[in-house]
């Protein structure tokens, strides 16, 4: 790579060649990235530097991988519409290009220019569940997390003959009475775990799906969301998935108030069984699968990997 000197490096504006050493830790940004489509400051500071205390090392390199061409950044509009959120980071081509030539696949995702900060917070939530899920499981001796597929991800990166994008995860069951009302089921993204091979867990397998509410969807959508994936209980539908018996659908509110909220209007839902639900307040890498932090239709609190 081509070193040149500066003198200091523009917060707003790239500035092309910049000197710097590319290195591992370099490298699993650039993974983690693609993986996740969209990752903050801290979120990357969070997977690539655990150790640190500050962001500093983690805004050093993420400047050297912007002004040379891997990432690119934006910085979204934060709830209070002040502008002063995180920078959020994705992959440009340098990066991408890098990724291919280490076979690499690079994940399809449908082409949002420019992409609407509403649905960069929502990635950005999946991200940060991700994460939180892939550092719990980190030092787990005997179950690892197979798949995790998010709503936004394609089959491919072309169209069909309509125009419509494909989605891995979209899917329509129909109602068993009424043959021509249909429910889309597509989940914010899907989850399996399973059992290391080796070990006495080796065939254990459990499917979720993770409905992250933000706290903008009404609730009657919600109600509706979950007949679906009632239906899609009934119909087998799920199975195309793997050998699983059942299913369960983690829902992560907004609040713990939201989360009162959607109980009291799931009560006499069919499908609130499959349902345990939580608030973002309590999630995090050390609650999300070891602390029973999820509540079942009976206001039950559970955890997934039960101790």
């Amino acid at each position: 790579m081509q070193q040149v000197k500066r003198k200091y490096l523009p917060k707003q504006r790239r500035q092309r060649a910049v000197n710097f050493e590319f290195t591992q830790r370099d490298f699993e940004i650039l993974k983690a990235v693609n993986r996740c489509r969209y990752l903050t400051v801290s979120l990357i500071k969070k997977l690539v530097f655990p150790e640190n205390q500050s962001n500093q090392s983690t805004q050093r390199r993420l400047k050297y991988l912007f002004h040379n061409g891997y990432l690119n950044r934006i910085k979204p509009i934060t709830p209070d519409r002040k502008g002063d959120g995180e920078y959020v980071y994705v992959l440009d081509k340098k990066g991408m290009e890098l990724l291919e030539a280490y076979d690499i696949d690079l994940l399809p995702y449908a082409k949002r220019k420019p992409a609407k900060h509403q649905f960069i917070n929502h990635v950005i939530d999946l991200s940060r569940f991700r994460i939180d899920l892939e550092l719990a499981l980190a030092e787990n001796p005997i179950i690892e997390l197979k798949r995790f597929v998010c709503d936004f991800e394609l089959k491919s990166f072309t169209q069909n003959l309509t125009g419509r994008w494909i989605y891995k995860l979209y899917d329509e069951v129909k109602h068993p009475t009424f043959k021509e009302a249909t429910f889309a089921v597509f989940p914010d993204a899907l989850i399996i775990l399973g059992g290391k091979v080796g070990t006495d867990y080796a065939k254990f397998q459990q499917l979720y799906f993770l409905e992250v509410d933000r706290g903008t969807m009404g609730l009657e959508k919600i109600r509706e969301k979950i007949l679906a994936y009632n239906l899609y209980r009934e119909q087998g539908a799920f199975k195309k998935y793997g050998k699983f018996s059942d299913f369960r659908v983690l829902l992560q509110s907004s609040s713990k108030k939201r989360a009162e909220n959607i109980r009291r209007m799931l009560l006499d839902q069919k499908g609130t069984d499959l349902v345990w639900l939580s608030n973002c307040q309590g999630v995090n890498e050390n609650t999300v699968l070891n602390e029973a932090i999820w509540r079942d239709h009976e206001w039950e609190l559970q955890s997934i990997l039960k101790t």
